[in-house]
C-alpha cells in the first residue's frame, strides 16, 4: 500500500533544500504517486528560482507582479534637490525595493510631474534599457485616465534610470477614495467602469499591465481616475530580486490582486484576462471594503499556492447591498480558469453598465460542470491532453444524457452534444492564439472527431465538418503535414457526401482543402515541384467556379490566395492582385470586414504591395489592419505582432526612421511578451531596427541595444 503524501508546503520545503540532480530525482518519486502534485511542486520551485535569480526569463514572467514596490529604501530621498534631465527634483512621495518616486518640477514646460527613478546599484544596463525601453512603449498610450509618460531616461551623474510620469495631486487608490467620499455602491461602480475603459484601451494598443491593484488605480482630487504603472513591474524584471523583494509583505500586497495563472511560471499563460482578474479583484474590494485574499501567517510559497486553490469569496457574504447579478460578475471576473472569465475587459465593463441599467448580465455563476472542468485542468497530468480533458468532459455529459432519457430524447441530444463539439470546442481550439499551439489543436480536434464518431458515426455531417476542422489544422503551424491534411479531407468529403450529398458546404470545403494541401505539398516538394504545382492549380481553378457564387464556403478565400501566389510567381502582378481583391471581397461578405479571418484575408494584399515596393498603399493597407485588430481588442494576436512589424519594415522603406524606429520597438515588446522572448521574428524586426539606427548614423547604438536574440531553441515555425 503506497504511503499518503504530506502537504505540499511540507514537500516544497524540502524539494528547495535539494539541488541538481538530487531534486530532479525527488520530483520524479513524487511524479510517480501523484503527477498532480509534482506539477503544482514544480510550479512553486521555479517560482521561488525566479526570485533568485536575474536571468531566468520563464521565472521573472512568473512572479515579476508579485514583487510590489512598497519597501524601504536605505538610501531614500537621495535625490532631493538635484536636477535631472529637466527636471527639478523634489521630494519623495513614496519608495520601494527597486527605486523611489519624487514630486518633480519640469522645468519647461513648468509643471509638476512624478519622477520615478531606479536605485543605482540595480541600474545595471540591461535592466536600464528595459526600463527606458517600456517607458517608450507607454508613451504609446494615450488615454485620459492612464497617467501618461512624459519623459525618460538616464542620469550619468546620479547613475540612475529615471522616468518622469503624469503627477495626479492628492491622489488615493480607488478603494480608500471611495470610502472617504462615502461612494455609494453606484458610484464604486462608474468607478471601476471608468478603469476598466483605461485598461481596456491599452489592451487595443498591445500593452497588459499584470499589476493592477487599488494602489494603481488612482483618484485625484479632481474625481479623475488615473490607472498607472503600466508595464512597470516588467520593466523592473531582471533586477536582483532578493533585495527588489526584500518583504514577505511587499510579495503578499499584490497577490491579493493576481490571477492563478501569473503563479504558473509559463509567460505565454498571460493575457488579457489576467487583467480581468484584477480588476474583479479591485471591484471585490470596491464592494465589501475587505481584500479579496487574506494570507495571514503564511509563507509567500504558501501564499502562492494559495492562489491556485482558492476562489474568490461571494461579496455579498460580507456586503448584503450587493446583488446576485453582481455577484455573478465578481465570479466571472476571478474564475480561477482563465477561459470561464469575461475573455476581454470590455465584456466586464458591459457587464458593469447592464448592472448600472437594471438590465440581467451575462455573467452567470460557476456551474457544476464548470467546476468540474476548472478541476480538471487544474490536474496537470489531464491538463497536458487538453483536447482529451474536454472531450472526457462531453463524453461525461453524454453518458449523463444517454441513460436519463427515452430513445428519442437521446437522439435529440446527442445531435446537440456533436453541435457543441463542432461549434464550441474547436473553434476554440482554433483560436488558440499562438501558432505554436498547432499540436493541441490537432489534439484537441482529434478528441472531438472520436467522440463524434463514436456517437454519431463517420458518415455523418457533424462528424465530416471537426474532420474539414482537422484537416485545416494540419495545415498551419508546428509540424504541418500537407498529406495529413489532405487525408483528413477526403475523409470529411466521404463523410458529408453521404451524410448531405455531394454539394453540402462540408463537401465542398472539403474539396477545397485538398486543393489547398496539394499547394503546400507543391510548396515543399524536393522532386516533381512544377508538375505537382501545376496540378494544384489546376485543381484550384476547376473549384472556383463550384464555390465562387456562394456564401457557405469561406475556405475558397484561400485558394484564391493560392492562385494569387502563383500568379505574382509569373511576374503577373495584376492578376496577383485581383486575386487578393476578389479573396477579400468573398471573405468580407461571408465574415464581415471587421472578422479576423477577413484581416488574415487582406494580410495576401498587404505581401504582395510589399513585394512590388508599394509602400505607400501598403502603409495605408496596415494602419486600417492595427486599427481593426485594436479596436476588436486583439492587440496581442500574432496577426497583429505581424502587421506591427511589416508597418516597422514599410517606414523605413520610406525613411521614416524615427516613427520607424518607434514601431519597431514596439513590435520587438509584442513579440517578446505575446509570442516569446526566444522567438525567431524577434531577429526579422530587429534587423529593421538596426537598419533604422544605422541610416541615422547610430550604427554603435544598433549593435550594442538590437544584437540578435538566441532563437536556436524556439518554437517558431
Amino acid at each position: 500500500m503506497v504511503e499518503p503524501l504530506p502537504p505540499l508546503e511540507q514537500i516544497f520545503m524540502r524539494a528547495v533544500g535539494l539541488r541538481g540532480h538530487e531534486r530532479d530525482m525527488f520530483v520524479a518519486e513524487i511524479a510517480a504517486t501523484s503527477p498532480a502534485t509534482a506539477a503544482r511542486l514544480a510550479a512553486l520551485l521555479a517560482a521561488d528560482a525566479a526570485q533568485d535569480s536575474e536571468h531566468t526569463r520563464r521565472g521573472e514572467d512568473a512572479l515579476v507582479t508579485i514583487r510590489s514596490t512598497a519597501g524601504v529604501l536605505g538610501d531614500a530621498g537621495i535625490l532631493t534637490g538635484r536636477k535631472i534631465g529637466g527636471f527639478q527634483v523634489g521630494d519623495l512621495i513614496g519608495q520601494g525595493g527597486s527605486g523611489a518616486v519624487y514630486r518633480a518640477k519640469q522645468l519647461r514646460p513648468a509643471r509638476e510631474v512624478a519622477f520615478k527613478a531606479l536605485r543605482p546599484e540595480l541600474a545595471g544596463a540591461k535592466v536600464r534599457r528595459r526600463f527606458e525601453l517600456e517607458a517608450e512603449h507607454m508613451g504609446l498610450l494615450s488615454h485620459p485616465n492612464i497617467a501618461s509618460v512624459i519623459a525618460a531616461g538616464f542620469d550619468d551623474e546620479a547613475r540612475v534610470s529615471w522616468m518622469a510620469v503624469e503627477y495626479v495631486p492628492n491622489a488615493r487608490s480607488i478603494v480608500r477614495a471611495a470610502e472617504s467620499r462615502a461612494v455609494g455602491l453606484a458610484g464604486r461602480l462608474e468607478l471601476l467602469r471608468t478603469a476598466c475603459a483605461a485598461v481596456s484601451a491599452a489592451h487595443a494598443k498591445g500593452v497588459l499591465h499584470r499589476d493592477l491593484k487599488p494602489s494603481n488605480i488612482l483618484v485625484g482630487e479632481d474625481g479623475v481616475v488615473k490607472v498607472i504603472d503600466f508595464g512597470l513591474a516588467r520593466a523592473l524584471a531582471g533586477v536582483d530580486e532578493r533585495s527588489a523583494a526584500t518583504e514577505t509583505g511587499e510579495i503578499i500586497g499584490t497577490l491579493l490582486y493576481m490571477s492563478p495563472e501569473q503563479c504558473t511560471g509559463d509567460p505565454r499563460a498571460t493575457d488579457v484576462r489576467s487583467d480581468v482578474f484584477a480588476l474583479g479583484a479591485v471591484l471585490y474590494e470596491l464592494l465589501t471594503g475587505k481584500a479579496p485574499r487574506e494570507f495571514d501567517g503564511l509563507a509567500v510559497h504558501a501564499a502562492i499556492l494559495s492562489v491556485a486553490e482558492h476562489d474568490v469569496p461571494v461579496p455579498s457574504k460580507l456586503n448584503p447591498e450587493v446583488s446576485r447579478d453582481l455577484d455573478a460578475v465578481v465570479a466571472m471576473a476571478c474564475a480561477r480558469d482563465p477561459q470561464s472569465r469575461y475573455a476581454s475587459v470590455r465584456e466586464l465593463s458591459d457587464d458593469l453598465d447592464r448592472v448600472l441599467a437594471g438590465e440581467p448580465v451575462h455573467a452567470r455563476p460557476p456551474g457544476r460542470l464548470r467546476k468540474l472542468r476548472s478541476w480538471i485542468r487544474r490536474e496537470p497530468a489531464l491538463a497536458a491532453a487538453t483536447g482529451l480533458s474536454a472531450a472526457a468532459i462531453l463524453a461525461l455529459v453524454a453518458g449523463s444524457f444517454i441513460y436519463a432519457s427515452s430513445k428519442r430524447e437521446e437522439a435529440e441530444r446527442i445531435s446537440a452534444i456533436s453541435r457543441h463539439v463542432k461549434d464550441q470546442l474547436v473553434p476554440a481550439a482554433m483560436a488558440l492564439r499562438l501558432t505554436q499551439d498547432a499540436p493541441r489543436v490537432r489534439e484537441i480536434g482529434q478528441a472531438a472527431y472520436d467522440m463524434s464518431a463514436l456517437v454519431n458515426g463517420v458518415e455523418d455531417e457533424e462528424t465530416a465538418h471537426i474532420a474539414v476542422k482537422l484537416s485545416e489544422a494540419w495545415l498551419k503551424g508546428d509540424g504541418a503535414d500537407p498529406k495529413e491534411s489532405e487525408n483528413w479531407a477526403r475523409i470529411a468529403e466521404q463523410g458529408a457526401t453521404v451524410a448531405s450529398g455531394a454539394n453540402s458546404t462540408t463537401a465542398v470545403e472539403a474539396r477545397c482543402l485538398q486543393a489547398w494541401a496539394l499547394v503546400k505539398r507543391a510548396a515543399q516538394a524536393r522532386e516533381h515541384r512544377e508538375e505537382l504545382q501545376a496540378a494544384a492549380r489546376a485543381r484550384l481553378l476547376e473549384l472556383l467556379p463550384v464555390v465562387d457564387a456562394r456564401d457557405d464556403v469561406d475556405v475558397t478565400s484561400d485558394c484564391l490566395g493560392a492562385l494569387g501566389e502563383y500568379a505574382e510567381a509569373d511576374g503577373d502582378a495584376a492578376q496577383a492582385t485581383e486575386y487578393y481583391r476578389r479573396a477579400i471581397a468573398r471573405t468580407t461578405r461571408i465574415r464581415g470586414a471587421n472578422d479576423e479571418a477577413t484581416v488574415q484575408t487582406r494580410s495576401y494584399l498587404v505581401d504582395t504591395l510589399r513585394k512590388q515596393k508599394r509602400w505607400r498603399e501598403a502603409l495605408a493597407e496596415l494602419d486600417a489592419l492595427l486599427l481593426i485588430q485594436r479596436e476588436h481588442e486583439r492587440g496581442f494576436s500574432p496577426w497583429t505582432v505581424r502587421f506591427a512589424m511589416q508597418r516597422g519594415e514599410v517606414l523605413l522603406e520610406l525613411d521614416d526612421l524615427k516613427n520607424a524606429e518607434r514601431q519597431l520597438i514596439e513590435a520587438d515588446i509584442l513579440v517578446r511578451d505575446h509570442i516569446g522572448p526566444a522567438h525567431a521574428m524577434r531577429n526579422h524586426v530587429r534587423a529593421y531596427l538596426r537598419a533604422a539606427l544605422e541610416k541615422q548614423d547610430r550604427a554603435d547604438e544598433a549593435r550594442r541595444l538590437w544584437g540578435e536574440v538566441d532563437a536556436s531553441t524556439s518554437d517558431a515555425r
